[in-house]
């Protein structure tokens, strides 16, 4: 059985070369531990999924954005070898 990803992204894809491809499941970790303005401040940076879909979803950010969301606190939820 196929595997299908979803790939979303950050704003700043074009703008920035610098940025890592992070687990969709991480990214709504990430977002639930803000607070609802900030939260809503970062989700609307991310083309938008269903959350329902998130372990399904690939979410690339830049270093800035993968920044104000802490996820360099959380190592695991780098995808390691799948780079652009």
């Amino acid at each position: 059985m196929k595997k299908l990803f979803f790939e979303r992204e950050c704003v700043h894809r074009d703008k920035a070369s610098d940025g890592e491809v992070y687990n969709g499941m991480f990214f709504i970790q990430a977002l639930q531990r803000l607070q609802s303005d900030a939260a809503m401040k970062i989700a609307s940076k991310v083309s938008p999924f269903y959350w329902v879909d998130a372990p399904r979803v690939l979410v690339w950010l830049c270093r800035e954005c993968a920044a104000e969301l802490k996820m360099g606190e959380a190592p695991r939820a780098i995808l390691q070898g799948v780079r652009r």
